[in-house]
């Protein structure tokens, strides 16, 4: 018997779309390349997420496609053949920099790869001793969240280390941005890419790119020569001319926008407050399951997202899709050496509340009874109530 009538996404992205940005998506349409009407609204949310990001005097555009077109249009952007460039390996999404990295040509070094790396931030004294022995690195690339595994790295304390030494940031803030805050311009970041369907809810397909002028100084010397992945041309285009490079989405860019407007409307202090009791609540129902977090301590681990060790004698893919079919409520596994180790539950924007928790974890530990083991329902619904009391 199906035990639901609505079905809950809890997933690390993408996530629920709240019903003000599905509206949103409803707006009547334009033609975006024509329209000075919407590049003054395209420019408002332009000056939205500079508010949000705290990149004073960054270059920001939102650009057509999944975040990882930001990704990779940094390292096309950045990397000759031949570049050396300090990949911060602690995850699944930071191992997979050296694959971009890779397919320019350049060379990547890796640092915190090993399975007990994995379980934690980054120690920034293994970033100082790499960059100390390779001299000729000038780019460092950082996830902040790395999704499939919950840790969180201290961009602040990276961003420092990487300043002392001279070399470029580029930061991979896809699962942060509008849950964690990130200070582009106080962290001395270089590059940092967003996507719309994590934190923000809004629908996938857009990428969210902040560029220092330190990083633009790089660019022109690189002088890439591609064209769908070419910065210069938003530059040049856009900021000189007011032309997109190619067509945007306007009703794509409507949906963030609202998802923004939600985000102010509510105060970023309050918007990160919410996000850390979310994690508190999270830690405190895997307590009261008797699962074990994948992160080594709540510190490392997100605001955005948590992620726990599969219990044993359980394929994740078997409770994952019985919690689907049976209760409506959709949990993630992990990827790579994660894979089929590690469950996650999302609680990114609106996720991040006592509502949407207690769906998350009541719906798992009846799951969890319903294959035999002896945990307590109303022993999770306390450890949420009272963080959110």
């Amino acid at each position: 018997m199906k035990l639901y009538t609505d079905r809950f996404i809890l997933t690390p992205g993408p996530t629920e779309i709240p019903h003000c940005v599905r509206m949103a998506l409803t707006r009547e349409t334009t033609n975006p390349d024509l329209d000075p009407e919407f590049l003054e609204e395209y420019n408002k949310v332009r000056s939205m997420l500079r508010d949000l990001l705290g990149a004073r005097g960054a270059s920001i555009y939102v650009m057509v496609g999944e975040a990882i077109l930001g990704l990779e249009a940094a390292i096309a952007n950045l990397v000759k053949p031949g570049y050396r460039v300090l990949v911060i390996a602690n995850g699944v999404f930071g191992e997979g920099f050296a694959d971009i990295v890779k397919a320019y040509h350049g060379i990547p070094i890796l640092v915190g790869a090993s399975d007990d790396e994995w379980r934690r931030s980054i120690e920034v004294s293994a970033i100082d001793r790499e960059l100390e022995r390779n001299k000729d690195v000038s780019i460092v690339t950082l996830v902040h969240c790395d999704t499939p595994s919950a840790i969180l790295n201290d961009l602040s304390s990276v961003a420092k280390v990487v300043k002392e030494h001279g070399a470029l940031l580029i930061v991979d803030a896809v699962s942060s941005i509008g849950g964690v805050p990130v200070e582009f311009s106080k962290n001395e970041v270089d590059v940092l890419i967003g996507g719309s369907q994590k934190v923000l809810n809004a629908p996938a397909g857009l990428t969210i790119v902040a560029i220092s002028e330190a990083a633009w100084e790089a660019i022109n010397r690189i002088n890439y020569s591609g064209l769908y992945l070419n910065l210069r041309m938003w530059r040049e285009s856009l900021d000189t001319h007011g032309v997109f490079p190619y067509t945007m989405s306007d009703v794509l860019v409507y949906a963030l926008e609202e998802a923004l407007k939600t985000l102010f409307n509510e105060g970023l202090d309050s918007v990160y407050r919410r996000h850390l009791m979310a994690r508190r609540a999270s830690w405190g129902a895997l307590e009261a399951l008797g699962l074990t977090p994948f992160p080594a301590s709540i510190d490392n681990s997100s605001p955005t997202v948590t992620a726990f060790l599969t219990p044993s004698g359980i394929s994740d893919r078997e409770l994952r899709d019985y919690l689907w079919r049976k209760y409506g409520v959709m949990l993630a596994g992990s990827w790579g050496r994660l894979q089929g180790r590690v469950i996650r539950v999302g609680h990114m924007g609106v996720q991040a509340s006592r509502t949407h928790l207690l769906i998350a974890y009541t719906a798992l530990a009846k799951a969890l009874r319903d294959f035999g083991c002896g945990v307590s329902v109303s022993r999770v619904v306390d450890a949420i109530e009272d963080v959110f009391d």
